[in-house]
């Protein structure tokens, strides 16, 4: 299994990557001993880092840093030349399995969509965050891949949270929550009232419209939202351990702090794929440390090993395959009328 690692992606690079790198082969030596990581970035600036020597299971694919001329992520992106879309090319022809990238969301984004065809059944990929919960945990869909989303995406959202949800996360029957501004079924905003719609005709496990307040306490196993909402909320939640830290004197209780630090801390999931697509492109945080990274790479062994995007295209083609048919044939009815 070889995964591709973006080495100049993120704030911390090259030394966060390269350094998680080489936690993740520690980590992997024993659960994983087939694990291959590939660092796709400047030879000359990546070597100085291996004074030891190149560990085993580790190699460079050297390609200068083209994409770092742009500060826009939606050039860097497009730019065929750049190392998120080499490395992702490289991926669609065989060379490797995943890749993972710390660098722009909205740059992976793009060149995940120029380089990987989206799955039978997918128009709008997305990409999801594990919270905790008081119950287990939740899976919140969209974070950031699209910032606005129609009814017939935030069920597609819905159904590659499902498939997520069973196959990563071991919850065996997800129930399906609509992120909204009150439980209402004809509040909000016109998309997520006809969402709310064909949820309920879905034949999902769908428990109906969820408030922010409802996300942790553990009321549906798969929240969707458009990706604006979902990143806003996700990068709260992850203020909260450092609010709570300054709030609470250590002193007072220790242990509690520390179990809210381990359960919110992104760093334990390292990143999460973008799903819709047909391979496995891995989206970290900017500011991700070397653990998050090593999380980030293990994550990506493990989505490969599950097959996840041939088991969401199956899931799309076999049981929804007529709903899915029949939303798309309404919009371009609906499309016609207005015209």
């Amino acid at each position: 299994m070889k995964i591709a690692l973006d080495a100049m992606g993120g704030d911390e690079a090259p030394e966060a990557l390269v350094t998680g790198a080489k936690l993740a082969l520690e980590i992997s030596a024993s659960k994983c001993p087939n694990l291959q990581i590939i660092l796709f970035g400047p030879k000359s600036t990546l070597e100085p880092h291996f004074e030891q020597g190149l560990p085993e299971r580790l190699e460079f694919y050297d390609i200068s840093d083209s994409e770092s001329s742009s500060d826009d992520p939606h050039i860097a992106g497009a730019d065929p030349d750049s190392i998120i879309r080499t490395a992702l090319r490289k991926h669609r022809e065989g060379f490797c399995d995943a890749v993972v990238s710390a660098g722009p969301t909205g740059a992976q984004v793009l060149a995940s969509l120029l380089e990987l065809e989206k799955c039978s059944g997918i128009t709008r990929p997305a990409v999801g965050a594990a919270l905790p919960a008081l119950y287990g945990c939740c899976y919140l869909i969209d974070v950031g891949a699209s910032l606005v989303a129609s009814a017939h995406h935030l069920v597609q959202f819905a159904a590659m949270g499902i498939i997520y949800a069973r196959e990563i996360l071991n919850i065996a029957e997800p129930r399906v929550g609509l992120l909204n501004v009150g439980v209402e079924e004809q509040i909000g905003e016109r998309n997520v009232i006809e969402a709310y719609r064909l949820l309920t005709e879905s034949g999902f496990l769908f428990v109906g419209n969820v408030e922010g307040c409802d996300v942790l306490k553990g009321k549906a196993e798969v929240i969707v939202t458009n990706g604006f909402t979902g990143n806003v909320l996700l990068k709260f939640l992850e203020g909260v351990p450092e609010f709570l830290t300054k709030l609470l004197k250590p002193a007072e209780d220790e242990r509690l702090l520390n179990h809210l630090d381990r359960q919110l801390d992104y760093q334990q999931f390292g990143g999460e794929p973008l799903l819709g697509i047909r391979g496995v492109s891995i989206i970290c945080h900017g500011a991700s440390s070397p653990r998050a990274i090593a999380s980030a790479i293990l994550r990506a062994a493990m989505i490969v090993e599950k097959r996840l995007p041939e088991k969401i295209e199956s899931f799309l083609e076999g049981k929804f395959t007529s709903y899915f048919s029949r939303i798309k044939y309404l919009r371009s009815f609906r499309r016609g009328l207005r015209t």
